[in-house]
């Protein structure tokens, strides 16, 4: 899985303040439906940003609370097995 990575998306952030900057000091302004969508796109990538990293942060969550439930099955088999092949053993029998 590819990540978005936080020093690109600084950059980009950063560049679009000084496009910002830019626009207030120019005499010809952009088209005002362009500033929108410009405007309107980079609030999108904020927020897909964001989004990102909360969905990252319940995924690191879920993968925790995974390994911690897998070592307490793990456990718990490995008790169970031990006992009854110590069962098996006393009857004489084999096991695999």
């Amino acid at each position: 899985m590819q990540g978005i990575n936080a020093k690109e998306h600084q950059n980009f952030l950063d560049a679009y303040k000084k496009f910002e900057k830019l626009l207030e000091a120019v005499e010809n302004k952009l088209p005002e439906e362009e500033n929108k969508r410009t405007k309107k796109g980079m609030e999108e990538l904020r927020n897909l940003y964001f989004k990102f990293h909360s969905l990252l942060n319940d995924l690191s969550h879920c993968t925790q609370q995974y390994e911690q439930r897998k070592k307490i099955v793990q456990s718990g088999m490995f008790k169970s097995i031990r006992k009854m092949k110590s069962q098996l053993k006393n009857k004489g029998e084999k096991y695999f």
